[in-house]
């Protein structure tokens, strides 16, 4: 599972270092590994049971904001994780998110970052952001840029909040894991 999940990041960052050099076309080439990111924490992190209406409900992933990431993760829905096919919502607010078991928090969004994590605080909700310190804010995973290339950060205490329980191989990838409670 370990090599699997490395392999996909590997090639997700690989696939973002190789695109070509015309800015909308890298736009679009990094939002879609951005996606891919948000597929593969979904992977990796398990919620409580009670959180799914039944063994086959599906994985609601929710997406405040509008970018080309939050487009790019549309492209998801009917995708399988953890045997349950991906149903991918668009939100206006914070309070439409109580259904669902994965939030992506666009940077469009960035100026109602505290609110939103505020709203959504102590739900079983992954929330996933590529903002601007995210993890700082409170937010469960950042997408980051480092060393030219896409990244992520966890925290620890947000996941712990949220009742969320992420495998030690997503931990392990993870380029900072923190236990900052956030800001809001």
């Amino acid at each position: 599972m370990h090599s699997f999940l490395c392999r996909g990041l590997l090639a997700l960052a690989c696939a973002v270092a190789t695109t070509a050099p015309v800015a909308a076309q890298t736009a679009v080439g990094e939002a879609q590994a951005k996606a891919g990111f948000v597929l593969n924490f979904a992977r990796y992190v398990e919620w409580p049971e009670r959180v799914f209406a039944a063994r086959d409900a599906p994985l609601l992933l929710c997406v405040l904001g509008r970018d080309e990431v939050a487009t790019a993760l549309t492209a998801l829905d009917g995708r399988q994780v953890q045997g349950r096919p991906i149903a991918v919502r668009r939100l206006t607010g914070a309070d439409e998110a109580r259904p669902c078991q994965v939030l992506f928090i666009a940077e469009s969004e960035s100026r109602r970052l505290a609110l939103v994590l505020r709203a959504v605080a102590g739900q079983p909700l992954l929330t996933v952001s590529d903002a601007d310190a995210f993890i700082d804010a409170g937010g469960a995973i950042g997408i980051v840029r480092g060393d030219g290339r896409l990244q992520f950060e966890v925290n620890r205490a947000a996941l712990d909040q949220a009742q969320l329980k992420a495998s030690s191989n997503l931990l392990k990838l993870a380029r900072n894991l923190t236990e900052a409670k956030g800001r809001n």
